[in-house]
């Protein structure tokens, strides 16, 4: 066995290490409230439709620190330590993109543990999100319907256990999907179409201003032109001055 194996599998015990570490004293301070928990969520203050967005997270932990190891191309590695020790190592591969290095501590699937999104988490932006794994108790790379880049503007809300992400490929169209996890992956379920101009109505396949449309049948559920019609959730999504 070479120098570099050992090192690696050095490198590899003492991550295991770490986390065990991490997830006792998590326990420990739990129950006897000694501490903050490296899981702990930050509060986060809901707008009034009871939505938040990644701008509205904090970028700093009371207990967790996350450090972007730079490689050749690029943040080739996540650290994320808990009081100053190694608690999980997380590989990035040469495809994946960041496009800003902001970091923001968020509960992104409600479940209670806090989450990490890497990136600015916008539209025409792409983001990486690493959620706490309850079912093996360590941190992982979620997913948007199977794909590891998130992109779009995303609106998170705790009552529904729902994620909006907000994309507009044009001047004359805004899109809303509605998502709901399903694991660790993030999967769309129904979108909102609003086409402001008729005229792009063809190129996005509506025959109204307003369709709320099944992200995988591709049927409509309605398509309007009165925005009376437009039922919860999608009612708050109404663009300024069409209400």
């Amino acid at each position: 066995m070479t120098g570099m194996e050992n090192r690696v599998l050095f490198l590899r015990a003492c991550a295991v290490a770490a986390l065990f570490v991490a997830t006792v004293f998590s326990a420990m301070a739990q129950q006897d409230g000694s501490g903050p928990s490296p899981l702990s969520v930050p509060q986060v203050a809901l707008d009034a439709n009871g939505l938040f967005t990644v701008a509205d997270c904090p970028t700093t932990h009371e207990v967790l620190e996350v450090k972007l190891n730079e490689g050749e191309y690029g943040v080739d590695r996540v650290l994320i330590y808990a009081e100053g020790m190694l608690m999980q190592s997380i590989a990035f591969n040469e495809e994946d993109v960041v496009t800003s290095r902001d970091i923001h501590f968020l509960d992104a699937n409600f479940d209670g543990n806090v989450d990490i999104l890497i990136g600015p988490g916008t539209n025409r932006e792409y983001s990486v999100l690493i959620m706490w794994d309850r079912e093996n108790d360590c941190f992982a790379r979620a997913t948007n319907d199977g794909l590891l880049i998130f992109n779009g503007d995303f609106y998170y809300e705790p009552e529904r256990m729902a994620v909006y992400r907000m994309t507009s490929s044009s001047a004359c169209e805004t899109t809303y999907t509605l998502m709901m996890w399903q694991g660790t992956d993030l999967q769309s379920e129904e979108t909102f179409l609003q086409i402001g101009d008729p005229s792009c109505y063809d190129t996005y396949r509506v025959t109204h201003r307003y369709t709320v449309r099944n992200y995988y049948s591709d049927e409509d559920v309605i398509s309007t032109d009165d925005p009376g019609e437009i039922f919860e959730p999608w009612n708050k999504w109404l663009l300024s001055g069409q209400e």
